[in-house]
C-alpha cells in the first residue's frame, strides 16, 4: 500500500488556515491492502478449543411447592355443610294433625290448609261496609235516628263477616262514627232500662246470644252505665247491643 498526498477541501470564509494534510491508501496492484488493515475474511491459524456444555446434567431440579394443594383442599372442605347440633331444649316438630269438630260427620280433608284470602276477596264486604257508614253518617246529620243505627249495624255485620284479612282499615276510623250514632240512639247512660212483657218472646226469635246474656243483666235497678261496666263489652259493642234491643222492643229505657 502506498501513501499519497492529498488535501481536505477549501471550506472558505474570512479566515484561512493552513489546510490540514491527508493520506489515501492505495492498493497494491494485485489488489492487496495487506495483512494488518485486510478486511477480507481468512481462516484462523490457531482456533480457540470450546467446551461443550450439558445441558442435562447442569439443570438444577425443581421443587413442587405444597401450598396450592392446601389451599384446595381447604376449599372443598368449606363447600361441604355443616351438621347442625341438636339443642335438647328446642322441641321436636309434630305433625299436622287433621281433625274435625265433635259431630261433624264430614270427612277430614288430607290435602294443604287452604290459603288465606287475598285482599281482593275482601274488596266486597270493604265496599258494602264503607257505603254503609256513608249512609249512618247522612242519616245522622239529617235527624234520622233509626236509620242511622240501622246502617251502623249493618256495616259492623260487614265487618263480622269479611272473610281474612277482614276490613279492619274501614271500621277503625269509623269507629268514633258509630260510637256516636249507637249513644245517640240509646240517650244518657244514667237511663234505665226496664224489659218488655214479651222480652222473653222477642228474645228467643229476633236476638242473638250476646243480646239475650245483656238482657239478662237488666233486672230495673242498674242504669245503662252500671250495666255497661259488670257486661265486660267495649263502649261500641255495648251500646250497639242496647240499641238492637230497643229496636226490637225487648227493652225500653225510662
Amino acid at each position: 500500500m502506498k501513501p499519497r498526498d492529498g488535501s481536505a477541501p477549501d471550506l472558505g470564509g474570512a479566515r484561512r488556515a493552513e489546510r490540514p494534510r491527508t493520506q489515501e491508501l492505495e492498493a497494491d496492484a494485485d489488489g492487496d491492502l495487506g495483512d494488518a488493515d485486510d478486511p477480507r475474511p481468512r481462516a484462523i491459524d490457531d482456533a480457540m478449543q470450546t467446551a461443550e456444555i450439558d445441558v442435562g446434567r447442569d439443570r438444577r431440579v425443581t421443587l413442587t411447592s405444597p401450598i396450592p394443594a392446601i389451599m384446595a383442599e381447604s376449599m372443598v372442605r368449606d363447600r361441604i355443610p355443616t351438621p347442625r347440633r341438636h339443642d335438647v331444649a328446642v322441641p321436636e316438630p309434630r305433625p299436622t294433625e287433621h281433625t274435625r269438630r265433635v259431630g261433624d260427620s264430614g270427612r277430614v280433608g288430607s290435602g294443604p290448609a287452604a290459603a288465606p284470602s287475598s285482599d281482593a276477596d275482601v274488596a266486597p264486604w270493604r265496599q258494602r261496609a264503607a257505603q254503609r257508614i256513608d249512609e249512618a253518617r247522612a242519616a245522622l246529620d239529617a235527624g234520622d235516628l233509626t236509620a242511622a243505627v240501622i246502617a251502623a249495624d249493618a256495616a259492623l255485620r260487614e265487618a263480622e263477616g269479611a272473610p281474612a284479612p277482614g276490613i279492619v282499615e274501614v271500621i277503625e276510623p269509623a269507629r268514633p262514627l258509630l260510637t256516636r250514632v249507637f249513644a245517640t240512639y240509646v240517650g244518657p247512660t244514667s237511663g234505665l232500662p226496664i224489659l218488655a212483657p214479651r222480652a222473653d218472646d222477642i228474645a228467643r226469635q229476633q236476638l242473638g246470644e250476646r243480646d239475650r246474656a245483656v238482657m239478662k243483666r237488666i233486672d230495673g235497678g242498674r242504669t245503662l252505665e252500671e250495666l255497661f261496666d259488670g257486661s265486660g263489652l267495649g263502649s261500641l259493642d255495648a251500646l250497639r247491643i242496647v240499641a238492637r234491643l230497643i229496636r226490637s222492643g225487648a227493652v225500653r229505657v225510662v
